[in-house]
């Protein structure tokens, strides 16, 4: 996951980068860059989609454990494991129709309106691929769940920020 992570934050430069030429472009000689603002929306799904898997991975999404945490130690187990398994049926049905949303745009070849005819369907892929990496990461979860192995965020000697 950690390609995800350095894909994710190329996004973030690419986008930085597109909206700085654009600006400039605009502001400077009175030209935007054309296909600009359409191909900081591709990143920035790919920014998100594929950094929540990542995210994930590391144990860097939000969880609210106000309650949870002054639970006995099996306690919180059982709702580790229930907040993956609600998590996975979540992100798969999510994932599910987002996928057959994918296919349908890719076989129209959906385009949105514009100065550029900016293609749709590649933003609706890797939304998709996105939501399945995060079901496979669920699933990752789930598994070292049941066998019982450290989380790999939690293998790391780091020093703990907020305890």
């Amino acid at each position: 996951m950690l390609a995800l992570s350095i894909v994710s934050g190329f996004a973030t430069l690419l986008i930085i980068v597109i909206v700085t030429v654009d600006v400039a472009g605009r502001f400077l000689f009175n030209m935007p860059f054309h296909g600009g603002v359409e191909a900081s929306e591709l990143l920035m799904v790919v920014l998100v989609f594929f950094g929540l898997a990542a995210a994930q991975q590391q144990r860097q999404n939000y969880t609210i454990e106000l309650l949870v945490r002054h639970l006995p130690p099996q306690a919180q187990r059982g709702f580790e494991l229930v907040g993956y398994l609600v998590c996975f049926v979540i992100v798969v049905m999510l994932a599910w129709p987002s996928t057959k949303q994918a296919l349908s745009s890719f076989e129209r070849g959906e385009a949105g309106f514009g100065v550029v005819p900016f293609p749709l369907w590649p933003a609706r892929i890797l939304l998709a691929v996105g939501l399945w990496l995060l079901a496979v990461q669920f699933l990752c979860d789930i598994y070292r769940f049941f066998a019982d192995r450290p989380h790999p965020a939690e293998a790391v000697d780091a020093p703990k920020v907020f305890e």
